[in-house]
């Protein structure tokens, strides 16, 4: 090779890189820049999606969790303990000295029971837990559950799942005591009460044909003092997102003390 020659490398490579060869590095640099961040974007927005649903089924499972527990200790009582006269029963205290002409109290009795109609639920309930040092309080609550209308932070109505409790017990389970709310946003909830229904007698075994019902007031005379031994709570979720379906979850719970209590 010549003098020449090698003069002429020498300057070439001394020259450096043409605009086509910095044009052609700066969109692959750019490209490789897209996809990295690309992929960095799309981590951070799963991670979030998966964050807000995980916080979602957190909240129903304790919601439900809660809804089940406290049902599952409900109880009805009677005049015995300080409760209202059993419908139907009404001739067994006439001449109780405790009552006066046709069965009135000479004081103001207790309402104890269940009361549930579609999307509401009232109970009494040994549920109550003592946070509070020294509270004057005992393991007895009224409790309720039901929807109640609200506007959100982006001015939209939804429904929220209150819970209501009562340790001051009156002649009305269903009103008093403090609410707060246990899931901002809901799509519906509905309570159902299994009825065992009257046993067959005279056979070898009582024979119980029982069904779902939608709807158990202690306070008539067909459901006067006993309690469903289950129920059903059904819970409807909204959507997550503008693409996403309603979500439902449902789970029962038995009840231990079904009958009324009389000792």
């Amino acid at each position: 090779m010549t003098k020449g020659c090698l003069r002429r490398i020498r300057m070439r490579r001394a020259r450096g890189f043409t605009l086509v060869e910095v044009l052609l590095a700066i969109t692959i640099l750019a490209t490789l820049t897209v996809i990295t961040w690309t992929a960095i974007s799309q981590m951070f927005k799963t991670e979030t999606i998966v964050s807000e649903r995980h916080e979602r089924y957190r909240m129903v499972r304790l919601a439900m969790n809660r809804m089940a527990n406290e049902i599952s200790m409900a109880y009805i009582a009677g005049p015995e303990h300080g409760g209202e006269i059993v419908p139907g029963e009404e001739m067994l205290y006439e001449n109780d000295e405790r009552f006066g002409p046709g069965g009135s109290r000479y004081f103001e009795p207790i309402q104890f029971g269940m009361i549930g109609r579609g999307e509401h639920l009232d109970f009494t309930a040994f549920a109550h837990v003592r946070t509070l040092e020294n509270e004057r309080a005992s393991h007895h609550a009224q409790i309720g559950y039901y929807m109640e209308p609200h506007r959100n932070e982006a001015g939209d109505v939804v429904n929220r799942l209150r819970r209501r409790i009562s340790t001051n017990f009156d002649d009305d389970l269903t009103r008093g005591g403090t609410v707060h709310t246990m899931i901002p946003e809901v799509e519906d909830i509905d309570f159902e009460y299994w009825d065992p229904g009257e046993p067959e007698l005279g056979t070898e075994r009582e024979i119980a044909q029982g069904r779902w019902i939608g709807e158990w007031d202690t306070t008539s005379n067909q459901f006067a003092g006993r309690l469903p031994t289950r129920v059903r709570i059904t819970l409807t979720m909204p959507p997550a997102g503008p693409r996403g379906q309603t979500e439902t979850f449902v789970t029962q719970t038995t009840l231990g003390m079904p009958e009324l209590l009389d000792y």
